[in-house]
């Protein structure tokens, strides 16, 4: 018992002080795999601050001189308050308050995000939804839907703007085949809410500015493109999401008896909504930052009439054509903010109605 006892005392500190070593070489080893971890992203940070946050630190340091092709003088907050006091909401003594250059950008780009992204998320859906389901020419069909996202949107910009042609164009040959009158669609600045208005024999209350009266022709074909140019994206994320789920659910729901549109309703949309989530948020942000289509089918000047004048070829314009670099940067950091709440309001609401498989 004394020997023991002794053995047992002797060997304890011992002990002790190995574990203390073991505890030491672990956490050494740690610090170095972290240090390693930090080495090799070091060259993938680098780029991101130089190139995605320097930016952004820079352009809000911009927006608050007046800036021209040089740096003039500090002015503060007075480009975003030109912003919010004399471009959004113009003050006409003759015809009251009228949208200013800013105001009017907002709501064509408020109309080419409504215009584009129900119709796209609803369109890829389906398409994908019948791609997924058929067995014969899957992979053909695929490429076909796939190859506008990946064409040259210039090119294909190009021969859409042929297409609508008011002499030579498709769209007209085939509105003058059904006896229809050849459309100005480029250059006719009467919204088509006002043409169906006056159609109708009615007439478009002139204390409401035109603006708010929808799009106008040039905009529905910026649209059109917009759709046909991105569904193929979207149809291969929808179909992606398509197989994740499990078909042993959709095999036990068929066989207990439910038809398609049940398995549709109740299996398939409920696991895909993290894709119906992810895209619409892609979607958001990709419509109030589209630039492509509204420079080449307007030619960069947003006409007719400011009716394609989105709010990042005012941005363009604003920095390139008129050198008010300055005034552009805090139209910029606006339209930043603004992306940022609709997308924290889409995280918060949104992600409430998303069912994750488990």
């Amino acid at each position: 018992m004394i020997f023991k006892e002794a053995a047992t005392l002797d060997f304890k500190p011992v002990e002790r002080v190995q574990g203390h070593k073991l505890v030491k070489m672990r956490s050494k080893r740690k610090r170095r795999e972290a240090w390693t971890g930090v080495l090799y992203a070091l060259p993938a940070l680098a780029l991101l601050l130089l190139f995605r946050y320097w930016p952004l630190v820079f352009g809000m340091w911009i927006s608050l001189w007046k800036w021209g092709y040089v740096p003039e003088r500090f002015v503060g907050f007075d480009n975003y308050i030109r912003i919010f006091t004399e471009d959004i909401v113009v003050r006409d003594p003759g015809a009251g308050l009228q949208l200013g250059e800013v105001g009017q950008a907002f709501i064509v780009t408020i109309f080419y995000a409504i215009g584009t992204i129900p119709l796209t998320l609803l369109l890829s859906f389906f398409v994908a939804y019948v791609l997924f389901h058929i067995t014969k020419g899957k992979t053909i069909l695929r490429v076909l839907f796939f190859l506008p996202y990946i064409t040259s949107h210039v090119a294909a910009a190009i021969v859409f703007k042929w297409i609508f042609h008011p002499s030579v164009g498709l769209a007209n040959s085939a509105v003058r085949s059904i006896g229809g009158e050849a459309q100005q669609w480029m250059t006719d600045p009467d919204p088509i809410l006002i043409k169906l208005i006056h159609a109708l024999g009615g007439s478009w209350p002139e204390s409401i500015p035109i603006a708010f009266a929808g799009p106008t022709w040039a905009l529905g074909v910026i649209i059109l493109f917009s759709i046909w140019s991105s569904l193929g994206f979207q149809i291969i994320v929808f179909m992606s999401g398509m197989t994740q789920i499990p078909h042993d659910l959709t095999e036990a729901a068929r066989i207990d008896g439910a038809r398609t549109w049940n398995v549709l309703r109740h299996i398939t949309l409920p696991l895909l909504s993290p894709t119906w989530f992810l895209l619409s948020i892609v979607s958001v942000i990709g419509a109030f930052e589209s630039f492509n289509a509204f420079y080449i089918f307007s030619g960069g000047e947003g006409g007719p009439l400011g009716s394609t004048m989105s709010l990042p070829l005012y941005i363009f314009r604003s920095f390139y054509v008129y050198g008010q670099i300055g005034y552009a940067s805090a139209v910029s950091m606006v339209l930043f903010i603004l992306l940022l709440g609709l997308t924290w309001l889409q995280l918060r609401f949104g992600e409430k109605r998303v069912h994750y498989m488990q």
